[in-house]
């Protein structure tokens, strides 16, 4: 980061004046701080018998984001102040939260828990232990009693969104995120939260509005110009005068948070979009030699070099991000998508790094990775907006990997598809999209059509309230041919969403459906649902065009309009459609040219 931002640890206070949760914002600073930071230090060194000042360096050191130095300070604060109290026995339970040591973390909740009066505070408590140990729905449970008793503190519903959050709920984090809006307005973690919710559940309006009203309120905050940044991109504003502005919020998150691989993925996808693929490689290759031990960066790497075709390479990319840190659910479902693409299901998969692109040297890289800080870019793999014919076009041609995985930090063994499905499954069961990815995968590379269909449906019992989690488990049994339940599924779905337009799900879940109702043999339904399709397409183009046109165009082609068809994907191509769905467009242009030669020469 450079020298005058901070992440700084930011609490909401429950009634009793106990903080109750903690999350970082990165954020610029005046040098002040460190002018006082400075001071305190000094101090405590001349007195270090003393817990008063000690504590507000504490909580300086948390505020700045120096999370270890802060720890080791509320600890001598603990071993000082006699007794010590609770809040400051939860902030330290709270940082060791969020470096992962759940163990210590845990044990300090429980200290706290012991010297608690209040009961909704006691039931918080008792949720973040819950966490720190696994048990994801006992957290749900306790915050939920908590926000009961009392539900004008917003703490308690931002922790119930958080959880919603992780274990892949948008729909109840959103209830979760507008409660806390509906008592602080102006909350930028909510209103940041609540925009991700809603572009998660596909209501592409109101995630905008969202995120204008977030402008308005933290112009210069780092999460929401990463999701402005982002959303630009996705709308490919990224010539002219607004691609000039796209620029510059792109170097704004790269100047809060240069160390950060979100900016850079923005800036590689920027590139990409403007029709310049080898600048946005340079980008996300030179982050990762100068953050080799960055998972995240190597995340980056492997989405942006899958979205650009290169299947092999996003592999191993993918596959250092897992060996680096195999404790994050997207880098598995990733794996998921990128190993079949990759020609990768049997053999074992391989760590080597990918190579750098020839025609880019050092200095060059250099130059194009100016700039710093990450926004993830839409992701395709979701169960919205997935090619079917995934690692089947597009890209370069590749070869199966016979090389032995490195070691993995656990215990130097191969690591296949296989491997990956079962570890994700064992690792995230309360995550529905793991059970529909772990199914899919079973349908699709291993030809295991009644397991993986079985599997899927796992999905929709964790979340039967969830739209997508019906719509990504009827593609599930599309593609095992059992249509009539693929309908089934993708009807439930459909019933789940909000009668308002502007929903992304709109547009692939009436395709869906329209495609299994042709198979059945009902042409009025899929006509119905694919005219459907095309209308709720068009709605959608400003938000994200070339994945509206390949929908409209996929429609088209159902509906039997060839040409019109043909005019709709290569809208999608000109805008910079990703692969795999380029693969799949390009294919199919040259496909439905070739068959309209044929008939203008039949016809002559």
């Amino acid at each position: 980061m450079s020298r005058n931002t901070t992440l700084r640890v930011v609490s909401l206070t429950q009634s009793s004046g106990v903080e109750l949760n903690a999350y970082l914002v990165a954020d610029s600073k005046p040098t002040r701080q460190e002018q006082k930071l400075k001071t305190l230090s000094e101090y405590v060194q001349q007195f270090p018998s003393g817990w008063k000042k000690r504590l507000e360096l504490a909580n300086l050191l948390s505020e700045m984001g120096q999370i270890e130095q802060a720890v080791e300070e509320y600890r001598q604060v603990i071993d000082r102040q006699q007794p010590p109290s609770i809040g400051v026995r939860l902030q330290l339970a709270k940082l060791l939260q969020l470096m992962g040591q759940e163990v210590e973390a845990a044990a300090v909740y429980e200290s706290a828990s012991a010297n608690a009066r209040n009961e909704a505070t006691r039931q918080h408590i008792s949720g973040s232990i819950a966490l720190c140990r696994g048990d994801t729905q006992a957290g749900i449970l306790a915050f939920e009693s908590a926000a009961s008793l009392e539900p004008h503190n917003a703490a308690h519903w931002l922790a119930l969104a958080q959880v919603q959050v992780g274990r892949g709920d948008a729909v109840a984090a959103l209830r979760a995120f507008d409660a806390v809006l509906s008592l602080h307005p102006e909350d930028i973690v909510a209103s940041i939260g609540s925009y991700d919710a809603l572009v998660a559940v596909g209501n592409v309006r109101q995630a905008q509005q969202r995120l204008s009203k977030a402008l308005e309120v933290a112009p210069g905050d780092f999460g929401v110009l990463k999701r402005l940044a982002d959303t630009r991109c996705r709308m490919r504003l990224v010539s002219g005068e607004e691609g000039k502005q796209t620029k510059k919020t792109i170097a704004s998150v790269l100047q809060l948070a240069p160390d950060a691989a979100d900016g850079h993925e923005l800036l590689a996808y920027y590139h990409l979009f403007r029709g310049e693929s080898a600048n946005g490689v340079a980008v996300l290759e030179g982050f990762t030699e100068e953050h080799p031990n960055h998972p995240r960066g190597w995340y980056s790497y492997g989405r942006y070099l899958f979205h650009t075709g290169e299947y092999q390479r996003a592999a191993a990319a993918m596959l250092k991000a897992y060996r680096l840190y195999p404790l994050d659910c997207e880098i598995y479902r990733a794996l998921c998508e990128i190993l079949p693409a990759a020609r990768m299901t049997s053999s074992p998969a391989s760590l080597d790094r990918p190579q750098p692109t020839a025609q880019f040297h050092s200095h060059q890289k250099r130059e194009f990775c100016r700039g710093s800080a990450p926004v993830p870019t839409p992701d395709p793999d979701d169960s919205i907006g997935r090619s079917d014919q995934e690692g089947r076009h597009g890209g370069t041609a590749p070869t199966e990997n016979q090389t032995a995985l490195g070691d993995l930090g656990r215990s130097n063994r191969e690591v296949t598809l296989t491997s990956i499905v079962e570890e994700m499954l064992d690792r995230f069961p309360d995550r529905w999209s793991v059970w529909t990815t772990a199914g899919r995968v079973l349908v699709e590379s291993f030809q295991e059509i009644d397991r993986g269909c079985a599997v899927s449906a796992k999905g929709t019992q964790l979340e039967p309230q969830l739209p997508d989690a019906w719509f990504a488990h009827g593609r599930v049994l599309a593609l095992a041919l059992k249509h009539r339940a693929a309908v089934e599924a993708l009807a439930q779905g459909w019933e789940l969403l909000p009668e308002e337009g502007g929903y992304l799900q709109s547009v692939s879940a009436a395709v869906w459906l329209g495609e299994s109702y042709g198979v059945l043999g009902d042409e009025v339904a899929s006509r119905k649902c694919l005219e459907k399709a095309c209308q709720f397409a068009q709605e959608l183009m400003e938000f994200d065009p070339a994945m509206a046109g390949y929908w409209r165009g996929r429609a088209l082609l159902g509906l039997g309009d060839v040409r019109e068809a043909v005019e709709a994907y290569r809208s999608a191509l000109s805008r910079r459609l990703l692969y795999p769905f380029r693969g799949e467009v390009e294919e199919a242009v040259k496909r439905l040219k070739g068959k309209r030669r044929k008939g203008d020469r039949a016809k002559a």
